[in-house]
């Protein structure tokens, strides 16, 4: 705001302008690591190292402490300045960047960020979402699935209420996100249900075979995250399994 004072005396004139002082906007990232047979990265903004509470190693979503009166609460997402940054992630102790990219984050909106893909499957990739959050009552949760597994088929996922034998369709034809417009659009919305237990399961899109399954209780007010990680063609830590991102708004 500009304030302008005026004066007169002996008929003369004078101008003052306050000087307008710019306050620094923010926006909120959260960063998961998707990439099967990936080591723990490092996380720069514009060539600076970012400190992270634990490392980027695969499954995993760095979360944040936020201090509050009597308790503290864990988030997804950390601060970063608003804006045209270049966003980079390297092999702890390596040389060379394996994801760099600019991108323009708007101030207030939260972003999702998952390294996905493998070096077997051509190079590391990745896939920003920019999160569509309300705030549900206590009574809700929001709840998304993304597809994060570079060899499974498209997917469809069952939500059963209390464990019951009745369920119904709530995603339909999830396909790999990454390097996807559409699916890419699709990861970005969180659906709103009724918090409570349920039993999920993923099958084959437009077919009854059952590709993943398993239990949740969905917290009143949670913003929930299920992600498939890992690949279907193989066993052991790699093979086709779930990740799971969840907090309380």
């Amino acid at each position: 705001m500009v304030s302008l004072c005026y004066f007169i005396l002996s008929c003369k004139k004078e101008q003052h302008a306050g000087t307008k002082i710019t306050q620094p906007s923010y926006s909120l990232i959260s960063i998961t690591n998707a990439a099967v047979r990936t080591d723990s990265f490092e996380f720069y903004i514009d060539d600076s190292l970012v400190a992270l509470p634990s490392s980027l190693f695969f499954g995993n979503t760095e979360f944040f402490s936020l201090q509050n009166p009597g308790h503290t609460d864990k988030t997804p997402y950390m601060n970063i300045l608003s804006g045209y940054r270049e966003l980079c992630f390297k092999k702890n102790g390596g040389n060379n960047f394996q994801i760099h990219f600019n991108e323009y984050f708007e101030p207030g909106l939260r972003y999702s960020i998952f390294i996905a893909d493998t070096v077997t499957h051509g190079q590391l990739k990745y896939l920003l979402l920019k999160d569509n959050i309300a705030r549900p009552d206590s009574g809700k949760a929001q709840l998304r699935f993304i597809n994060l597994s570079p060899d499974a088929p498209p997917m469809d996922i069952w939500v059963f209420p209390n464990a019951g034998n009745v369920g119904y369709k709530l995603f339909t034809n999830r396909s790999y996100a990454v390097s996807n417009y559409t699916e890419s659009i699709k990861s970005q919305i969180f659906t709103t249900i009724d918090a409570g237990p349920y039993y999920f399961v993923a099958t084959q899109a437009g077919t009854y075979n059952i590709i993943m399954e398993g239990g949740l209780i969905l917290a009143g007010r949670g913003v929930i995250t299920i992600y498939a990680k890992g690949l279907l063609a193989t066993t052991g830590l790699e093979q086709l399994d779930v990740g799971l991102i969840e907090y309380t708004q």
